[in-house]
This record gives structure tokens, sequence and C-alpha cells, in this order.
């Protein structure tokens, strides 16, 4: 047998010889320097230019072009190289998912390894070893999360029936929003739910996408189920369409249909919506429009009632967000300059959910706000627009439900008590007195801000509400008890000035609860509970979730808009009308503490459970013990939880 020549041996060896992939940028390859990776990478940030760091140049591109003889198929690139540019002219990562590809500079465009981007802190191993990395390991730090089990790697959502491409188009065509439904449901929202709680990040981007959207629907684009149309078929377009129907969700339980009928339809607008979230892989691949998506679900079951629905999902979307890094400035570091302000934008809104429910239900909240630096503009400026009050009032909420432990209940009460002054007096003139109120807009947004920062007040001041008797030899507690007072009835005035004005505040679950938890410690509160005026405020809010404006069954039960209410609100309704029918019929003495008894739900559909309130001795419990127990009652019943069956 022949040895073989060298030609042969040098030709076997290119054959089988692997292209190494490239890692590095192409300024750190020409400058042989150790590359992180990212887009712009630090390096070509330290050396002031991030506008060249590309990955898309070939690095072997001299070498082609010195050589025009070589033949069309061995100059082409190789398959890895194709898929790469491919990868990078379909779509951008997941920070840059809610941005027209066409508007990105080719130097903002992440590779491929930044899809999968999960953050991790400066301490960890991850951070620590891709710190120490040199050019020689590169390719083993990039692989840092799957090897260590800290990277998901499904790139298709596991727990559902569509597998294939085809199936997922398939399933992605049925639950698509009609033009009629968007141009209906749409309005609502934008007009009636996003002033009060403004959840998307950038609503003149989001109107932009939702028109190219109008137009690809009507020209037909998302009509044929054999036909993928590729641009509506990636995770990212899947992602606007699922935040497009949770709008549309949003906007059908604001809508002026009757209650059945607009329950049926939020409901219906949020399932798909979910189902959309599905087909991009969420739980596994998440970006910011599907953060924005589960924000605004969980606020729409909140508003539907179901709170405690609200509250499981709003942590998991507070994880997800985590895990693209929106908690902490230092992680969006190297992204655009429009998706950090974005970033910034959308956790401050996650902050404003989690906060105000947090402090409804008394319980710990996830989020943080030491990873952003403060906007010290905000502290001297005298004009702050209701948007910017509501989320600096979050922040101040945050220090409120997180004691410190090492100064005084009254002594943190009445610092709280000061910054929240301090805050409600640097608005918008209209937002300090409805006097200075020229618009429609400016009553509303005037009397929403006097409803949350009444019921802010109330609860800073429940430390001397739980005194079982007033102290006026202590001055602070006095300060507190009158502070409480004021508060209680302002927010029931602003909730009733507020309804006669909007469908808002009686569609709005933090409105809700705000009135009824005000109107209840007014009618057991000893303070409280014999005067004259906080009765007819009492008597005022029961009649107007009993309005006439509410179509009524036969058994009187409200079937309009008090019926979303959660069964905790309808407890609370059924208590304060119970309250306030026994005093007008034993004319109770003034010294006498109220104590609920046989109470009937009557009109508002639902009774009071038995022995609720055994455990009440209204001579040793405060009327805060009362209001959680009534608002607060247990749900679930878990005496049966150790049997199967």
């Amino acid at each position: 047998m022949n040895a073989p020549s060298h030609d042969e041996v040098d030709r076997v060896l290119r054959l089988k010889r692997k292209e190494r992939e490239v890692r590095a940028c192409y300024p750190c390859r020409k400058r042989k320097v150790k590359c992180d990776g990212t887009q712009p990478c630090r390096t070509c940030q330290k050396r002031n230019h991030p506008h060249i760091c590309t990955y898309d140049l070939p690095p072997d591109s001299r070498k082609e072009a010195s050589h025009p003889a070589v033949n069309v198929q061995s100059a082409s690139p190789s398959p890895g190289r194709v898929q790469r540019s491919r990868r990078q002219n379909e779509f951008p990562a997941a920070p840059l998912a809610n941005i027209p590809l066409a508007n990105i500079p080719t130097s903002h465009r992440l590779d491929d390894t930044a899809k999968n981007y999960v953050y991790s802190g400066d301490n960890s191993v991850v951070s620590i070893l891709r710190s120490r990395a040199s050019d020689g390991n590169e390719s083993m730090t990039q692989d840092l999360g799957s090897v260590l089990g800290l990277q998901n790697t499904f790139n298709n959502y596991p727990f559902m029936d569509s597998k294939t491409p085809q199936e997922k188009w398939k399933s992605l065509l049925s639950v698509l929003p009609q033009r009629s439904e968007v141009l209906k449901f749409f309005h609502y929202y934008r007009v009636t739910a996003y002033p009060f709680n403004p959840i998307l990040a950038d609503m003149d981007r989001f109107e932009s996408d939702m028109c190219t959207y109008l137009n690809a629907h009507s020209a037909g684009e998302l009509r044929d189920e054999d036909q993928i149309v590729e641009r509506w078929a990636s995770d990212k377009s899947v992602g606007h369409i699922s935040l497009l129907l949770a709008t549309l969700a949003a906007g059908a339980h604001y809508s002026d249909i009757d209650y059945p009928a607009r329950l049926e339809l939020a409901t219906d607008f949020a399932r798909r919506s979910f189902h959309a979230l599905r087909l991009s892989n969420f739980l596994f691949r998440p970006s910011l429009d599907i953060v924005q998506t589960l924000l605004i679900l969980g606020n729409t079951l909140q508003n539907m009632g179901q709170s405690d629905a609200a509250w499981a999902l709003l942590g998991t979307t507070i994880r997800l967000a985590q895990t693209m890094g929106l908690h902490t400035e230092r992680s969006t570091s190297q992204w655009p300059e429009y998706v950090r302000t974005k970033s910034r934008t959308l956790w401050s809104t996650i902050v404003w959910q989690d906060s105000l429910l947090c402090m409804c239900y008394d319980r710990p909240p996830i989020v943080t706000v030491t990873g952003w630096t403060r906007d010290n503009s905000l502290f001297r400026r005298t004009d702050l627009s209701y948007q910017e009050i509501m989320h600096s009032l979050c922040r101040l909420i945050l220090d409120i439900i997180r004691p410190d432990t090492f100064v005084g209940e009254f002594d943190r009460a009445i610092e709280a008590l000061n910054r929240l002054d301090t805050l409600y007096q640097r608005g918008q003139p209209h937002l300090q007195m409805r006097s200075n109120c020229t618009t429609l807009q400016q009553n509303l947004e005037h009397l929403a801000l006097k409803m949350h920062s009444s019921f802010c007040v109330s609860v800073v001041c429940r430390p001397a509400m739980k005194q079982s008797h007033a102290q006026p030899h202590l001055l602070q507690p006095e300060i507190l008890r009158n502070r409480a007072k004021g508060s209680l009835i302002d927010a029931s005035r602003a909730f009733l000035d507020f309804q006669a004005l909007s469908v808002v505040p009686m569609r709005s679950w933090s409105m809700v609860h705000t009135v009824l938890s005000s109107t209840l410690l007014l009618c057991i509160w000893e303070e409280t509970r014999n005067d004259p005026q906080c009765r007819d405020l009492q008597q005022s809010v029961i009649d107007v979730f009993s309005s006439s404006d509410s179509r009524t069954a036969e058994e009187g039960g409200i079937e309009n808009d008090g019926q979303w209410l959660s069964a905790r609100h309808i407890r609370a309704l059924v208590t304060l009308r119970g309250a306030l029918d026994r005093q007008q019929e034993s004319n109770m003495p003034e010294n006498e503490p109220w104590m609920p008894q046989n109470l009937d739900a009557g009109g508002f559909g639902q009774s009071i459970p038995d022995g609720l309130f055994d455990d009440i001795n209204p001579f040793e419990n405060s009327p805060v013990s009362y209001l959680d127990m009534i608002m607060n009652g247990p749900m679930f019943d878990l005496s049966q939880e150790s049997n199967f069956l």
C-alpha cells in the first residue's frame, strides 16, 4: 500500500478541521485583548469606541479578499457562521425585544448568546470566572451558565401541545386580536385604565407597533394557516401580541358593557394573552414585553376580584424581571440608552404594583429600590405630576412596610407623615387642591391621589389606632389619631366624588379596598363610630354599592359593578351594612363598642362564615384587629389538608 502524499494528508486535515467559533468582537480580536462577549463589550466601552463593537465581521475577510481565484463554494462562510449571521439579522436579544430591528444600530445588536442572558450578581461564580477569563478559555466562560445549571435550555415552551412551527403558527392565529376588538377595547384601556396605572413603559412606541399589527392584519398576513409569516412567528412578535391582548383585557374590564358580557370578554382576552405568552416561551425567555404583559394581566385579575391569584402572579413577574436584571442599573449598563430608560421605568412600575398590594395585604414585598440611582431632580421640583408622585409614594410605602426595629413605632409614624406631607406639597397645583382643577382629567387625578395618599396616612397612623383608649397626655399618639380620623374621612369622600365622575374607582380593586377599609374603621373605631358625619359617609358608601344604576336581581343581588368584588370586599360591605342597621334599630349607647352579630349578606350575594368573630373580644381588640379579621379572614379551608379524599 502506497503511503499518502503530503498534499493528500493536508487535504484530509483541512476537511476534518473544525472551525473555531468566534467568541470575541472584531476590535478585541484585532487587538488580541479580552472580550466578555456582550454588545458592546466592556473593553470597547472602556476604550470609548462601543459603536465599532461588532461580531459579524469574518476573521479571515482579508485572506478571502487576497485570493480572488478561490471558487465561490470555498469562499462562502461556514454553516456555523451563516447560522449566527441569520440569527443576528432576525431578532435582537431579550433586552431589545421591544425595538424594531430597523431602528437598532448594528453596533447595538447583540449576538445570539445574549438571547439567553441571565442576570448574575458580581459575587456569583459565573461573574467571577467571567471577569478572570482570558482569551484562551473564552469558550468555557461563555457556557458557564449552562454548565452550572444557571441558564434555561428549552427553546420552546414545554407545557403545551404545539411543538412544530406549523402547529404554533396555527395556535397563534387562533388567538390573534381582530381589528374590531383592537379599535374598540384599546380605547378604554388608553383613556380609562392607563392614566391611573401606567404599566406600559413606552405608550408611543406601543401604539406605533399596534398600528403595524393592524396594517399587517388588514393586508392578510395573518390569515393563512399554511403559510408562516416569519416576522410574526418570532418570539419577539408573539410577545408583543400577548401584550396587546392584555391591554384589551384591561380595556374590556373598564368598558361600558354589562357586567356578565364584560367579565366574559375580559376573561377571554386574558386567556388568549396568556396562551400567546406560552407560545413566546415566556417562562424561559422573558422580555420587556412579556414582563409588561404579566403586570397588566395580574392587575386585571386583581380588578376582577381575584387578588390572591394576582398576588401569586406578581411574584412570578418580579422574578422574571430580576432574571433579566431590571432591578439593578449596573446590569443594564451595556444596553442602549433607550432600553435602559425603558427598563428603569418598568422596574418603577413593578415597585408601584408590589408596594400597593403589599400594603393592602400587610405582606412583605419582594422588590427593592436600591439597585437604581435616585433621580435627585425630583427632590428639587415643585411641579411633580400624578405619575411622578405615585412612583415616589410607592418608594415611601416600601420604607413604611419594612419597619426599622431600632426606631419606636410612634417616632417612625411621625417621620413617615412628614415625608408624605412634603411629597404631597411638591405636586402640581391641581393635585394639591381641587379648586385648582380646570379639566376632568385634573379632577380625576386629584381624587385618585387623595385616595392613595389618605390610605397611606391611615396605615402609618395605625399604631395609635391600636390603642384601646386615647391618651391626651401623650402628644405623638394624639397627633396620629387626629391624622388617622382625617385620612379615613378624606379617603371616603374622595371615593364618593371620584365615582360620580368615572367608573375607575368602582372597577379598581385598590380603590374599592381603600374605601371599604376606611369606612369600616370609621364604623368600629371609638373615635368615629358615633360621629354623625362619619355615619353619613358610611351610608353613602353603602348606597353607592347598592345604587339603582346597577341592575338588581330578584333576591336583591347586584348584577352589575358589585359582583366582581372579591369575597373579602363583599364581607366588608355586609359587615358595614349590618353595623349601620344595628345602630339605627337599637340606638346603641355611645360608650358601647359595636360587635357584629348574625349578619346576613342580603343584597351582596354572600354570607359571613359562621364563627368568623368568635375570637374577637370587643373590649380587648383594637379596630385594626376587627378590620384584619373581616378583610383578611382565611379564604382557604385547610382543615382537611391531611386527607386525600
